[in-house]
């Protein structure tokens, strides 16, 4: 299973931000991808559900936020 940070893009910077979790996927992608583009037309694992819920907080600006749109929440590889 491979391991994946996650970001979320910010409507206020216009920045992706970590959010400060992992996924462990078993086919996932190999390169920087959306999670609407991974699940286009299937339905979202249980750990995705939970990750793409979570706040996340903009260095710039300091507000919280929560991106919604599943094209704005990116999944990114991490090597060992």
């Amino acid at each position: 299973m491979a391991k994946y940070a996650v970001y979320a893009f910010c409507d206020e910077c216009m920045i992706p931000h970590p959010m400060g979790i992992s996924v462990d996927l078993k086919d996932g992608p190999a390169e920087e991808t959306s999670i609407g583009d991974v699940y286009s037309g299937k339905e979202l694992p249980a750990n995705i559900l939970k990750l793409i819920r979570n706040v996340t907080k903009c260095p710039n600006t300091g507000k919280t936020f929560v991106q919604e749109d599943n094209n704005l929440v990116f999944i990114v590889p991490i090597s060992d």
